[in-house]
């Protein structure tokens, strides 16, 4: 379960952040009868107001998406749709998922589509993509390339000061970066005439609900490469109210801290680059190692695609 708010964007959060919500309920990526994360907890998570985000359930719960269980929480219903709009929705999965177990780039599907149609095609537009580590950067970026009409520059954002320093105008309309780093790519891009949007990752909502679940006082470790990963990650743990358990901040690369992490923790939760480390190194340990980052979750992509043709018009 994923979801993206774009602070700067025209389009308010909390229509962002409802349309999000439905488009996973729609698409069945939330089941009937989930609960979903508390208010506070999602605010927190996402950084967003409070309001905002009681705003948005009841919304949702207006139209019949989710009910409110008095004591229990915020539970996902059967869809209010017409048949219309359900086989539209079923549609689009089958495509998508067909296109990712024959390795056909979504792209290129698109593009037959639109041949097929009779409706040409558009060329790729310069979009730029920030990250932190140059694997996460290498995998986000072609995701994207693979699935929407656009060609990626990507830039880690250590390099980012470097990369704009000069530069009289910038090649690019849109900006996208993880949600961990929207704040940072924003504040260097302010005033540039580019639009800055934050995509997140398909786990991170997901790895929110399961540390919730977890026993009050549990031990667990937040494990990242570098100091922007890490203090971006913690604050968002922090901001989503997780008081019940204990957590410790320990980077990769200390061998003895790690070490004594693995021993003591419940729970580790980390990026997916290094969780195929820390899962060598915790084998035969009851560790659960949670991942923070997957892949970029469909419905975020295509409000990216959407802001690219609102911004050709």
């Amino acid at each position: 379960m994923d979801l993206r708010i774009d602070q700067k964007s025209h389009v308010p959060v909390h229509v962002q952040l409802k349309e999000q919500v439905k488009h996973l309920i729609l698409s069945g990526r939330v089941e009937v009868g989930e609960r979903l994360p508390s208010i506070r907890a999602l605010a927190g998570f996402l950084r967003v107001n409070r309001n905002t985000v009681a705003r948005v359930v009841a919304d949702l719960e207006r139209e019949g998406y989710v009910e409110t269980r008095r004591g229990s929480g915020v539970y996902v219903l059967e869809p209010p749709v017409g048949d219309a709009e359900r086989r539209r929705e079923e549609v689009v999965e089958r495509v998508m998922d067909l296109a990712a177990a024959r390795d056909v780039p979504v792209e290129e599907v698109a593009h037959a589509l639109l041949a097929r149609a009779g409706v040409s095609g558009r060329e790729k537009v310069p979009v730029l993509f920030v990250e932190c580590t140059r694997a996460e950067l290498d995998q986000f970026a072609g995701e994207l390339e693979a699935q929407l009409p656009v060609e990626v520059e990507r830039v880690l954002l250590e390099d980012l000061p470097e990369r704009l320093e000069g530069a009289d105008e910038l090649p690019w309309r849109l900006a996208a970066t993880t949600f961990f780093h929207i704040h940072e790519v924003q504040e260097l891009l302010e005033g540039r005439g580019v639009e800055v949007v934050a995509l997140l990752a398909e786990a991170n909502i997901e790895s929110l609900q399961r540390l919730m679940k977890l026993e009050e006082g549990t031990t667990v470790g937040i494990v990242g490469v570098s100091e922007t990963c890490m203090v971006n990650l913690s604050r968002s743990l922090e901001g989503a109210g997780l008081d019940h358990l204990e957590l410790r901040e320990v980077y990769l690369d200390q061998a003895e801290e790690l070490e004594r992490l693995l021993g003591e923790a419940r729970a580790v939760i980390c990026s997916s680059i290094t969780a195929r480390r820390l899962r060598e190194l915790s084998a035969g340990r009851e560790v659960e190692v949670i991942e923070e980052d997957r892949t970029l979750d469909r419905g975020g992509v295509e409000m990216l695609g959407r802001l690219l043709r609102e911004l050709a018009r």
